[in-house]
């Protein structure tokens, strides 16, 4: 039997972590590899650090323009090789005199490092994931290295690293005026995030960077709204990069949110997407679908060229931006 100390924790006077076993935990599970040598201090601090280097990598790559080669090297990856080299050497240093607690042993690290990856894994799956912004098709609301948390849960659709963990029917309705990320209806590996503009049943049209909706009439005919442009006033012009840009308060359903439009572009009327039996521009949501757009009018690939977004594609809405 291993005596006990006072608070319960093993003391072994003979007992010392394997260097093998010390580089294995580094290489595979990098900071937990300091539980397994007796330092927990260790381990929280370069938990500190993957984290801190994780947005730093974020925050660096979202703002590279275009695919450069250095962006498939990560940051991350020198602690897979720091972590063995730091936790063997501490390994070979062990103090054999000091208290070992129950994480100090291959099974007490092995368990740890699963508690916390099943923890992680289902957090990101069914309740909340990161997202960063790669475009500028959400400007002026979100801009490229901009971070968001995405409210997953009742939408249904729980993907974890673009792969489906289940699926089920969606318990949340969105409304007007709302962002959300969904998977890209022609590409559904690729993740979008635009701002519906369009609930199943509304008949939407675009003339002259102006939206005009007419709701889903659920009533009489005599009590269906007429088609409607969306309530829009200038705030002011600013030049970016050399082509001058309007932005202005847009207000759909009670929500207010910026857009900006180039000055002197004209819509690009042949792109769009063309529905059966409706004028170029001018749209009928179906059923269990979304229209959406993004806030940088004249800069985002969205419904007007692709069509209409199912609710089974819908991933979650940002709770947290920074």
């Amino acid at each position: 039997m291993d005596p006990l100390s006072e608070q319960g924790v093993r003391v072994e006077k003979s007992w010392k972590p394997k260097g093998w076993l010390s580089i294995f935990f580094g290489i595979f599970f990098q900071n937990f590899a300091f539980l397994y040598v007796n330092k927990a201090k260790v381990f929280w601090l370069y938990w500190l650090l993957i984290l801190v280097v994780s947005i730093i990598e974020i925050q660096l790559y979202s703002r590279i323009e275009g695919d450069s080669w250095f962006k498939s090297l990560h940051f991350i990856w020198f602690f897979a090789i720091i972590c063995p080299i730091h936790a063997y050497i501490l390994s070979r240093r062990y103090n054999q005199t000091q208290r070992r607690p129950w994480y100090a042993s291959w099974w007490g690290t092995l368990a740890c490092f699963m508690l916390v990856a099943s923890s992680i894994f289902s957090v990101r799956t069914f309740l909340f994931e990161p997202f960063s912004i790669p475009a500028r098709s959400m400007s002026p609301t979100f801009n490229p290295g901009d971070y968001l948390i995405v409210n997953k849960q009742g939408f249904g659709n729980y993907l974890n690293l673009d792969k489906l963990i289940h699926k089920s029917e969606p318990t949340v309705k969105l409304n007007r005026g709302d962002v959300v990320v969904f998977q890209f209806p022609p590409s559904p590996q690729v993740q979008y995030i635009k701002r519906v503009i369009g609930l199943p049943g509304d008949t939407i049209m675009y003339r002259d960077k102006t939206i005009y909706i007419k709701p889903a009439c659920l009533g009489s005919v005599e009590s269906c709204a007429p088609l409607t442009p969306l309530k829009k006033e200038y705030k002011f012009t600013k030049v970016e990069a050399g082509v001058e840009h309007e932005y202005y308060q847009e207000t759909a359903a009670n929500v207010h949110y910026e857009i900006k439009q180039r000055g002197q572009y004209f819509d690009l009327a042949k792109d769009y997407y063309a529905q059966a039996e409706h004028p170029v521009g001018e749209w009928l949501v179906p059923e269990k679908h979304y229209f959406v757009m993004g806030d940088n009018r004249d800069n985002s690939f969205d419904s007007r060229f692709w069509g209409f977004v199912p609710e089974g594609n819908l991933i979650g809405t940002p709770v947290f931006v920074w």
